[in-house]
């Protein structure tokens, strides 16, 4: 058991060795002004407030998830200017984690977790696809459902990160890399079949509505 775990994190820090290559942390108030930094925003519950002025009164103009990472266009010692969801404020610095040099692809992403739709959810869904993570000819949609995070959980799993279905940035930009690795593990199969008020079948895991399990359809019909 724990020569597993340490086998699984060691895959992890595998991967953000591989997401930050030559990012290197830096301290509230460094010295230099590096070209681009990237920060991923660390609080012990809750989002990060983003606000218009730097300071406690700032008025507050978003909120950012927590582990979401974001660019940083300006560091201070107390308050970094920061650039997000297409809007730039202030952040409390001692909430961020900064990274000097790092990879600024993976700010193309957003974070997809459970209820999202777009069409980012669909390559998603295409590229777990191609690894085979979902099963080969599954119709896919642009809705982000449980059953999704469990196809995000394997490829969690597969790569020693944490296991929570939430597709996060560093997640998305290590799976569109050619170092992505194919999935090696059993698909789950449709884990309940019920019956709706005309008697027909249908998934007991998205109760009709469709979902990886029965290719979307939302009905078994074996």
């Amino acid at each position: 058991m724990i020569n597993r775990m340490v086998r699984k994190g060691l895959a992890g820090l595998i991967v953000l060795m591989i997401l930050f290559t030559a990012a290197v942390p830096l301290s509230a108030g460094g010295e230099e002004q590096p070209d681009s930094i990237a920060a991923k925003v660390s609080t012990e519950k809750g989002a990060l407030k983003l606000r218009k002025t730097a300071g406690p009164k700032g008025k507050v103009i978003g909120e950012i998830p927590n582990g979401t990472c974001i660019l940083v266009t300006k560091e201070a010692e107390d308050w970094c200017e920061v650039s997000w969801n297409g809007q730039t404020g202030y952040c409390k610095t001692e909430f961020l984690i900064l990274y000097r040099g790092a990879d600024l692809s993976l700010l193309d992403y957003r974070v997809l977790r459970d209820g999202d739709k777009g069409d980012d959810v669909i390559a998603l869904k295409q590229r777990l696809q191609e690894l085979g993570y979902i099963r080969s000819g599954a119709a896919l949609t642009n809705r982000y459902t449980q059953e999704t995070a469990q196809r995000v959980i394997l490829f969690q799993r597969q790569t020693g990160m944490t296991e929570d279905g939430v597709a996060w940035q560093e997640l998305q930009a290590y799976l569109f890399s050619d170092k992505a690795p194919t999935c090696s593990q059993t698909l789950p199969r449709i884990r309940t079949k019920v019956a709706d008020k005309r008697n027909r079948m249908i998934c007991g895991c998205c109760m009709g509505e469709g979902c990886e399990c029965c290719n979307f359809t939302g009905y078994v019909y074996n």
